[in-house]
């Protein structure tokens, strides 16, 4: 089944705010400040459009077979191309059509194939400036990747969501798997009880790397997770199992492309939500070999450093022309060579370097500034300026950011 993706323009969706006024006059109200009531108002109008009986038919018949749904904390719609017209989106929303392009996950530089049953080293933690009076405690971090092998025991007693989309964005599965073994290493550094950073965070995992053994999967797949985790604990007064940060370690060829730009600034503004993503593994390519979403201004983007404080050869780095010049990466972290868990059973770990290890490490300590100070949860550009003042300076300021990330008490 072929989908595309409406993503209507950001000038659409601020001239609905600008008739909030007159919607309250004229009948009950919509929040159009909230991604929600920008999605519901813009579905009512499609819906509702005069002289819009083929197009009211085909959403109808879509909608019954599953493949016109909406993203509603995205203000995102996914579409059969077969069925609807497209040319109705881009005249009455002003919107963008995005083909469901294939996503991958960030492929570590390195991997070792020998695994340990006992507990390895886990060097990367030495690192930070942790004492253990931070462990990540009611902090909930969100993840989109391959997915979790949950009964390792760095996840024993964890408290565990997860849900697994299929490439047309919707929700398959809420039983605990991994495609692969990328997104139980990336979860194992964020909050496992050995190797995490943050071992007493929650975690959230949606499942959208679900092709090519869990090293890729499409567009419409990455917005369903990324909607779902913005989802939680939206329909609740105390907000319970909300997503407080999220880990991407996910990226498009090298070089800016803007295929989430939009949706994170959704995610960023309403209900507030920071995004930590890789930024790449061409390293070795040269300068601009940085990729999305790492490198959007609305992330934070993370390289990868050896245990010498060096820049790894593969990280990725540049200047992104297309945001103003904006350099790439911001900040670096430990990523070569870091010992994890590994999805299967006899809770064994192994070791992959690359920038996808080295942006869990630095969500984790992201998720334990948010513990100590929980009124950045709301303020995900204050926790992001925060954090880009978090870090030991190194020499190499062009490919290592700011500096390594480093818990400063």
């Amino acid at each position: 089944m072929a989908v595309k993706i409406v993503i209507p323009s950001k000038a659409f969706l601020q001239d609905l705010e600008s008739r909030e006024q007159r919607l309250r006059r004229a009948g009950p109200h919509l929040n159009l400040y909230s991604a929600k009531g920008k999605t519901a108002h813009i579905h009512d109008l499609i819906q509702n459009a005069p002289h819009q009986q083929k197009m009211r038919s085909q959403l109808t018949e879509s909608r019954s077979q599953g493949v016109y749904h909406a993203l509603a904390n995205l203000c995102t719609f996914i579409i059969d191309e077969e069925q609807i017209d497209e040319s109705y989106f881009k005249n009455a929303f002003d919107a963008t059509i995005r083909e469901n392009v294939e996503v991958a996950s960030v492929t570590p530089a390195e991997i070792s194939l020998e695994s340990k049953a006992t507990l390895p080293e886990f060097w990367h933690k030495k690192k930070l400036n942790l004492d253990g009076s931070l462990t990540g405690r009611n902090i909930n971090i969100g993840v989109i990747d391959s997915g979790i092998y949950a009964s390792h025991q760095e996840f024993a007693g964890k408290q565990i969501k997860f849900a697994e989309f299929d490439s047309v964005g919707k929700l398959v599965g809420t039983i605990p798997k991994d495609y692969g073994t990328h997104g139980t290493h990336v979860c194992g550094l964020l909050a496992g009880r050995n190797a995490g950073v943050a071992p007493d965070a929650s975690l959230t995992v949606a499942a959208c790397l679900t092709e090519r053994g869990g090293t890729a999967g499409y567009l419409a797949q990455i917005l369903g997770g990324l909607n779902y985790l913005l989802e939680q604990g939206r329909d609740n007064d105390t907000q319970a199992g909300r997503v407080h940060l999220i880990n991407a370690s996910i990226e498009s060829a090298a070089g800016f492309n803007d295929y989430l730009h939009g949706a994170l600034d959704m995610a960023l503004t309403d209900p507030g939500t920071l995004m930590i993503a890789a930024i790449g593994n061409n390293g070795s390519k040269g300068k601009n070999s940085d990729s999305s979403p790492g490198n959007y201004d609305l992330t934070l983007g993370i390289g990868a450093l050896d245990e010498n404080d060096q820049v790894a050869s593969f990280s990725s780095w540049g200047t992104v022309a297309q945001l103003g010049n904006i350099n790439k990466p911001d900040i670096s972290a430990p990523g070569v060579w870091l010992y994890s868990s590994l999805s299967g059973p006899g809770n064994q770990y192994f070791k992959q370097s690359g920038t996808s290890m080295a942006s869990p490490v630095a969500a984790g300590i992201a998720a334990l500034l948010l513990e100590r100070q929980p009124e950045l949860i709301t303020q995900p550009l204050k926790l992001k300026e925060l954090l880009l003042n978090m870090v030991v300076p190194l020499q190499d300021a062009e490919r290592a950011g700011r500096g390594r990330i480093n818990l400063i008490n």
